[in-house]
């Protein structure tokens, strides 16, 4: 309605003018105001689809009202073929920007000619010959103007969409990560379990039920993780957004609890952070806990020792994670068929937050994880 509004009001507007000057031929009055309405009813978002054939149709009906006209001119168009002008070039930029390729151009190049011949109405009596052309040439460097700057923001709107894409993208591959950190931890654990279980099933059935428990709670908490996965990627799509938070440190705890429990009793934990940890550090500093901690379930033998350290060193935040064999080495976890990207992926999250990232063999023996956060 308020579009429509507009219209009528800009259609007044042009009548008013007319009362107070002579009154054009209707073959220029006509066609001024219905691009003038036109051009207001085309904002609407339901008007898209119909621009195309809007825009052609009041480039035809004014071309053929202009050539008319011009077979017996009267009154010289005016501040009329002003409004005309002005509502089919927006026309053409609203076309350009929102219409497909090969429906813009032909409702442009009917918009285009009607839009030169116009510079006809304002000469009276019109000129002829070159002049003529030189007139409608001159007057058709607004339609370039027009068309330019629809392409520019047809341009400006394919960005924002790719932008979009593309960040929508970037958080799935990162949900991907977590998904990946988060459920090979719990997975890795209910294997470790689940030997542990086949090996005292006959000797000690109590405490096979307890790792079997066990598997069960891990199970649980890998489900949760999918579940809580699933729920964001529905948010980016647009659906219900998840109000669960990620662990920070305040998770460590309970994980390296899970992780003694589940064959390294020797594992030693120190948080000693003297001031507030950012959430995006907190949330980062736990994700590399879990990784770690997952790889050398993997890698490991059981019962290594582990030590896991955050602390403030110099200003910044500096996270460790070091594990060392003991002499006696105890089954581990299948190899998997290939590496995995748990690692790199922390890496490129850690530099993301302008830290730094290393992991590697330790000076006598085992692996450490060490990330550092300003």
């Amino acid at each position: 309605m308020r579009l429509l509004a507009g219209g009528l009001a800009v259609a007044g507007s042009l009548a008013l003018t007319l009362v107070l000057r002579p009154l054009p031929s209707p073959l220029v009055v006509g066609p001024a105001m219905l691009a003038a309405v036109a051009m207001s009813l085309v904002w609407w978002p339901r008007a898209r689809p119909f621009l195309a054939a809007v825009t052609a149709a009041v480039g035809v009906i004014g071309a053929t009202c202009t050539l008319a006209w011009l077979a017996a001119p009267g009154i010289a168009g005016g501040p009329s073929t002003y409004v005309h002008t002005v509502a089919v070039l927006t026309l053409v930029t609203l076309t350009v920007r929102w219409t497909p390729v090969r429906q813009a151009a032909a409702a442009v190049g009917a918009a285009a000619i009607s839009e030169a011949l116009l510079a006809l109405q304002i000469m009276h009596p019109p000129p002829s010959g070159l002049e003529a052309v030189a007139v409608t040439l001159f007057w058709s460097v607004g339609t370039a103007g027009a068309t330019g700057l629809g392409a520019y923001l047809r341009a400006l709107d394919r960005r924002r969409v790719e932008a979009v894409r593309q960040a929508r993208r970037t958080q799935r591959l990162q949900l991907a990560r977590d998904l990946h950190d988060f459920v090979a931890h719990d997975v890795s654990a209910m294997v470790i379990q689940a030997q542990a279980a086949q090996i005292l099933l006959d000797r000690d059935p109590a405490e096979a039920a307890a790792a079997l428990r066990a598997i069960e709670e891990d199970g649980a908490r890998a489900l949760a993780s999918m579940d809580r996965t699933v729920r964001m990627l529905r948010e980016l799509e647009g659906e219900g957004a998840s109000a669960e938070p990620l662990p920070g440190l305040d998770g460590l705890p309970d994980l390296i609890r899970r992780f003694a429990d589940a064959g390294f009793p020797d594992t030693d934990m120190r948080i000693e952070p003297s001031g507030p940890v950012p959430r995006e550090v907190a949330t980062t500093i736990y994700r590399i806990v879990v990784e770690a901690l997952t790889n050398v379930r993997k890698h490991a033998p059981a019962g290594s020792s582990v030590a896991i350290r955050v602390s403030d060193e110099t200003g910044a935040v500096v996270v460790t994670v070091a594990d060392h064999a003991r002499d006696q080495a105890l089954p581990r976890l299948p190899t998997a068929d290939r590496a995995g990207v748990g690692l790199a992926g922390l890496a490129e999250r850690v530099g993301a937050l302008g830290g730094e990232f290393t992991s590697g063999r330790a000076a006598g023996g085992g692996w450490v994880v060490k990330a550092v956060f300003p």
